[in-house]
């Protein structure tokens, strides 16, 4: 089986300074440049969009060379620098939703145990009403009633513990690999070269 091919990513720019946010300042736990949040925003979603068994590669063309060859290397540092604070951050909001999730589900249980127990009851005790039709009835609006409970009480936990979840996890995996992947500077052709 041959080896998967790697995703290539390109970014075209005037120059290597477009790739930041001019406006925005470092802010913890950021402590380089900001990426321009549509050039990153484009850069996740391309590596989110492909297969999971692909390598990544960044390529990023200029307009204007850059001065230097320090001013590269300090443009790819602070660029792989945005993405490893991203993904420290959206590592801490997976922290945090799981712990949520499962705080809240814990103590929605005792709830959710009684709502079970007296859905138990009511189907077991026929006793109460005299008449078939009128039981039928107080027994489905119970069941709406219980099934509304238990629906409030698991959304939340569940959207946490399972949707957002694995969402994030794909922002973790994306925000990772172009931290770690192989950056390449294109620079425009040289005026007059044939």
């Amino acid at each position: 089986m041959p080896a998967p091919e790697r995703l290539s990513v390109p970014v075209e720019l005037k120059d290597l300074d477009a790739l930041f946010d001019r406006r925005a300042e470092p802010a913890f736990p950021l402590t380089s440049r900001r990426v321009d949040p549509r050039v990153a925003e484009y850069l996740e979603n391309r590596v989110r969009e492909r297969p999971r068994n692909r390598g990544v590669d960044v390529e990023v063309t200029v307009r204007e060379p850059p001065a230097g060859p320090s001013e590269k290397d300090a443009a790819f540092q602070d660029l792989r620098a945005h993405f490893r604070a991203d993904q420290r951050r959206v590592e801490l909001e997976l922290r945090v939703n799981q712990r949520e999730g499962w705080g809240f589900l814990l103590r929605s249980l005792p709830l959710l145990v009684a709502s079970i127990a007296v859905a138990g009851v009511l189907s077991v005790y026929e006793g109460f009403e005299k008449t078939a039709a009128t039981a039928a009835l107080v027994t489905a609006l119970f069941y709406l009633f219980f099934i509304t409970i238990v629906w409030v009480l698991l959304w939340d936990p569940i959207e946490k513990l399972l949707f957002n979840a694995y969402l994030l996890r794909a922002r973790i995996r994306a925000l990772g690999m172009l931290a770690e992947a192989p950056l390449r500077l294109v620079l425009p052709p040289v005026a007059g070269a044939s």
